[in-house]
């Protein structure tokens, strides 16, 4: 967006997750990123997005606002604080030097500054980057994830912003999806009108359709300056390039600049009257939701640790934290749906709260919908038909315990996954405290607002008083819960484990060993799930995950009751071909035992651990290394792709980062008949 030197003090401010609350009288908040949503060229739409801003306003923000911008470029929260009403500020907080790739802000002052203006109504959210390289420095768009996250965990509901390279050709187009979860809403700047040419108005097109593909949430830049390259654009020029950002999918636009290289948009009334007649348009409504006329600030309120989980084919529960209660939702972004939360059953005790579930029911099978809760807006799907895609991970933990974490989550962004597999030992709150359990779900927010979280319950859940299973139970409603003999009493009962279907998948979890006849107990109820699903011509696979693993040369060896019992289902039912599980902070996979694969993907974050012994006659793959697994399903084969994490200290081999480490397919025993796997 801007080549210029810096004109803003350096502070260590924020981003965060949403963007405006309130701007203002009958403007509403800023509504976090929709990802994942198909391009769709709304040619008929000509109004102005609700968060409109201005770049290098200056001492100028009284006369800025008058012309309908909202959202002011700042520096420090006094400067935020200062601004006039109906407007508030985005505040810079340092770039990304693309000559070091490094922050010019340390995370330190970084998270100090934050926190401080937090709860400050005037600041909407932070700018964090001005156009990083990422092909100079490939660890950027991880480096940006990471930095979201931290201003996520000290400014919960205030979104990050960052602009990205949009002039140079195949280069820029190559970026974009580089750059999905990065921040919460990533700025295009194609700017189309060149000195001494007509304006290329179809380049603008080229970057929209670019950032529609990658499901990227993002803000048109719309050039208003004069230099050696680019020229004034004419107020018809201005009004083309408005009309068509406002046909797309952004969230909010920017106006780059109100003074640049010694001039002023100022001195150019024909423009600054198009963008006032333009920027009017942006009048909030009143709409009409569930039966109840319902203004756009409506929905105000914060929304942090949001997820959602599958109940079924019909429905989704979801869960936060925050002041927000009402949940928007509907086929389109109109909504038209309403339903206020309630207090789980269970009450977290991680933090104060308050925490919030909702159930919603006689939804659309394999179907995609628009939703809002606070300052949060995205989209939900319920289990998917036909073929899906979806990653496993497992012993996790938080960002500000283990550095891997952010990057883990990232990947997980990058695969667009239908929903993710979490399998125990989600947040180490036991052993790094309380304030753990909060951040792991919000750092899993990049995906976990439009990918459904489906987790089992690990040793960490419960193993330890200063922890336990309130903090879990509390937060998900499983899919038809289950209840295990003796589980602990803190959270009893109910919700020890669940199943679910997706496409031609029924997904069968197992709880942990809270005694002796825990899986005993288990095998009874899994049995008959498995045989309705074989007998069931519309399930193809049937896949088991759960914490502990069956077999293992990790760490933690695998366990021989809990091996016997899926050795028994796997020569009972041909469609039983898979199980995943954790514990064990490695990756290892064996060739089928009794007909099933039993792969340990414990490298979700937490550091590794060493090898138990050597390798097993059985074992197909195995490698200390982070990993996640991602997931692959047609009516013929499971294909399952262990993909290389973030290096640890510990590892005992190297990878690169996104490549595939380990990969196999599971053909479907119907299409091989007699024959369960490759």
């Amino acid at each position: 967006m801007r080549t210029r030197a810096l004109l803003f003090r350096v502070l260590g401010v924020v981003t965060v997750f949403a963007v405006v609350a309130a701007l203002g009288g009958s403007h509403g908040r800023l509504d976090a990123p929709a990802f994942g949503s198909r391009f769709s060229q709304a040619a008929t739409i000509r109004k102005a997005p609700r968060y409109r801003y201005m770049i290098d306003s200056g001492s100028r923000a009284a006369t800025v606002a008058s012309y309908g911008w909202n959202l002011l470029d700042v520096s420090s929260k006094s400067a935020a604080d200062r601004l006039p009403a109906r407007t508030k500020a985005l505040v810079w907080v340092g770039n990304y030097d693309k000559s070091s790739c490094t922050w010019q802000v340390p995370d330190s002052e970084l998270r100090r500054e934050v926190r401080a203006m937090a709860r400050d109504p005037k600041v909407a959210g932070y700018f964090i980057s001005d156009e990083p390289d990422p092909y100079r420095c490939p660890s950027a768009p991880a480096q940006h994830a990471a930095r979201t996250l931290l201003i996520h965990s000290s400014s919960p509901g205030k979104p990050t912003v960052m602009v990205m390279d949009s002039n140079s050709g195949g280069a820029s187009l190559d970026q974009v999806p580089l750059w999905l979860g990065a921040a919460d809403y990533v700025a295009l700047d194609p700017y189309p009108c060149y000195q001494g040419k007509p304006c290329n108005y179809a380049w603008i097109d080229t970057i929209i359709k670019a950032a529609d593909r990658a499901g990227l949430a993002y803000w048109g830049v719309v050039q208003a300056f004069d230099d050696s390259n680019w020229r004034w654009p004419t107020p018809t020029e201005e009004r083309h390039m408005l009309s068509q950002w406002a046909s797309s999918k952004e969230s909010g636009y920017m106006t780059f600049a109100w003074t640049w290289r010694g001039q002023t948009l100022e001195s150019r009334p024909a423009l600054l009257r198009v963008f006032r007649g333009f920027n009017r348009t942006a009048k909030s409504k009143l709409r009409r939701t569930s039966g109840t006329a319902v203004h756009d600030t409506a929905a105000a309120g914060t929304a942090t640790e949001l997820h959602y989980t599958y109940g079924g084919p019909t429905s989704v529960t979801f869960d936060w934290d925050g002041t927000a209660r009402t949940l928007r939702f509907g086929r389109t972004r109109r909504y038209g749906l309403a339903v206020t939360a309630r207090s789980p059953k269970i009450i977290p005790f991680s933090s104060k709260g308050p925490f919030w579930q909702v159930t919603l029911t006689r939804l659309k099978p394999g179907s995609t919908y628009h939703y809002s809760v606070g300052n949060v807006a995205s989209t939900f799907s319920t289990p998917p038909l036909g073929r899906f895609r979806f990653d496993f991970e497992a012993d996790v933990g938080a960002s500000n315990d283990f550095d891997t974490v952010a990057v883990t989550q990232k990947q997980i962004v990058a695969d667009r996954p239908a929903f993710v597999i979490v399998a125990g030992d989600l947040t180490y709150g036991n052993d790094n405290g309380l304030a753990a359990v909060d951040r792991h779900f919000n750092d899993v927010m990049v995906w976990s607002r439009w990918a459904a979280y489906m987790p089992a319950w690990g040793n960490h859940e419960w193993d330890e008083p200063s922890d336990d299973m309130r903090n879990y139970k509390g937060r998900f409603m499983l899919p038809h819960p289950k209840t295990s003999p003796k589980a602990p009493p803190k959270g009893c009962c109910g919700q020890d484990w669940g199943w679910f279907d997706a496409g031609g998948v029924r997904f069968i979890a197992y709880p942990e060993p809270y005694s002796y006849d825990s899986w005993r107990d288990w095998l009874t109820k899994a049995a008959p799930l498995m045989a309705a699903a074989q007998r069931d011509p519309k399930i193809n696979f049937i896949v088991t995950f759960g914490h502990r693993p069956a077999y293992s040369t990790g760490y933690h060896p695998g366990d021989p009751l809990l091996a016997s019992e899926m050795n028994t289902l796997g020569d009972r039912y041909s469609k039983y071909v898979l199980n995943l599980n954790g514990h064990s902070h490695d990756y290892e996979r064996f060739v089928p035992i009794h007909h099933v694969v039993h792969i340990t993907a414990g490298g979700g974050g937490a550091d590794l651990e060493p090898w138990s012994r050597g390798k097993d006659p059985r074992d197909a793959f195995r490698a200390l290394h982070l990993v996640h697994l991602r997931v692959d399903v047609t009516a013929r084969q499971i294909r399952i792709e262990a993909i290389c994490g973030p290096p640890e200290s510990h590892q005992e081999r190297s990878c690169a980062l996104n490549s595939v480490l380990d990969s196999y397919t599971i053909r479907s025993p119907v299409a091989a008949s007699s024959s369960h796997v490759k």
